[in-house]
């Protein structure tokens, strides 16, 4: 990656004291003035969070989440983190159960995440007030609602917010969730440092593959040059994980920030970003990611449930030569309901697939619905013929 003199993560050996009679005001404010934005997708202010929390809990219980879940199977930056600096996360949970006057923290991972566990019951070692849970497995358990059915025994679905969990989280009591990756950050702004990289997994064509720590601001191609380039002519660039755009490779100077990923179309989701070569069609690309999308929602809501599995049978009827015009703007809008009316991020952020794929590659839909043949030849059919459940525009 480029040279760097910021503070980095994955670097630090020394992990910060902790000091349960700072003035839990004035570490708000600290943070505030720092900038930090959570690390999990959403990139919202956790002084936000830490203020909010702190208010609702005044002659409450409240409690502190860590999700390290890493939902995305080909992104787990949670797990490497712990598995370099349990320590570090630990101290941040400590932090924020001081701060928002918590009594009790839960580190939720992914079962299979077996490495980072090991890690994070050597740093708990003889602690009682943090407690390791796993989730289900899939991709609704580290959603930020669903998570906190599970920690209540129940099924990982979609809470309906607001409420939101600084007021009403677990066991309807303000909670605090944050993700791994900023709690680590808390202990290192405390004393004063600035948060200015962020963990991001490098998948695909490329030399190699793994978890970087880049800075804020870094151009995807620049990610991509630090992972040893593509391996095969570039086309795409998909960023977000599996509910992320996908870009055209033209786009290799748009910057790994929460903002300008959001002017090109996606979001920075898991921090995954995986180059894609030439030799891939992006309809059946997008298509296979509604697939997957489909089997992991948690069908609480109509919107999602049904929205992911429409999309899917017209972009599996359009690889299959089976398109019409008519297709593309059914797709925008059923993206739009999605958008608009699902009842998480996962449902909300899932139509960045589509709007992506049909302006960043319009070629290959057009190829697939007027000339009947996929513009890379490496499409199969997998649809014998159209089926249509409700009347479309």
């Amino acid at each position: 990656m480029p040279a760097s003199t910021a503070l980095r993560l994955l670097d630090r050996s020394r992990v910060p004291a902790l000091d349960r009679a700072l003035d839990a005001d004035a570490a708000i404010e600290r943070v505030a003035a720092s900038g930090l934005r959570g690390r999990g997708g959403a990139g919202f202010s956790l002084a936000d969070k830490l203020r909010a929390v702190r208010a609702n809990s005044a002659g409450s219980e409240a409690y502190v989440v860590a999700n390290a879940y890493d939902a995305d199977p080909g992104s787990p930056l949670a797990r490497t983190l712990l598995e370099g600096s349990a320590e570090l996360v630990v101290r941040g949970m400590e932090l924020a159960m001081v701060i928002t006057g918590a009594t009790h923290g839960f580190l939720y991972l992914h079962p299979e995440a077996a490495g980072a566990r090991d890690a994070a019951e050597r740093a708990l070692a003889g602690r009682e007030d943090i407690e390791i849970t796993l989730g289900p497995g899939g991709f609704m358990g580290g959603e930020e609602s669903a998570l906190l059915n599970v920690l209540e025994s129940k099924r990982a679905m979609a809470r309906q917010r607001p409420p939101y969990p600084a007021l009403q989280g677990y066991l309807m009591r303000p909670t605090l969730v944050s993700s791994a990756e900023t709690l680590a950050w808390l202990p290192l702004v405390l004393e004063g440092a600035k948060a200015e990289t962020k963990l991001v997994s490098v998948t695909g064509t490329v030399k190699k593959p793994g978890v970087y720590e880049v800075d804020l601001g870094t151009t995807l191609g620049a990610i991509l040059d630090g992972a040893g380039g593509a391996t095969s002519e570039l086309k795409a660039i998909h960023v977000g994980g599996p509910t992320g755009g996908l870009l055209s490779a033209k786009r290799r100077s748009t910057k790994l920030d929460y903002d300008d990923l959001k002017a090109a179309g996606t979001h920075m989701g898991s921090a995954q970003i995986r180059a894609i070569g030439t030799d891939v069609c992006m309809v059946r690309e997008a298509g296979r990611l509604f697939a997957y999308l489909a089997k992991e929602s948690c069908a609480i809501c109509v919107p999602c449930r049904v929205g992911t599995k429409r999309v899917q049978g017209i972009l599996e009827g359009v690889s299959s030569s089976l398109g019409r015009d008519t297709d593309l703007p059914w797709l925008g809008e059923l993206g739009d309901h999605m958008e608009q009316f699902s009842l998480c991020g996962f449902g909300i952020t899932a139509p960045s697939i589509l709007r992506t794929t049909m302006r960043e590659f319009p070629e290959d839909y057009r190829s697939h619905i007027n000339d009947l043949k996929c513009p890379t030849g490496t499409c199969t059919t997998l649809r014998a013929r159209r089926y249509e459940t409700m009347v479309q525009p």
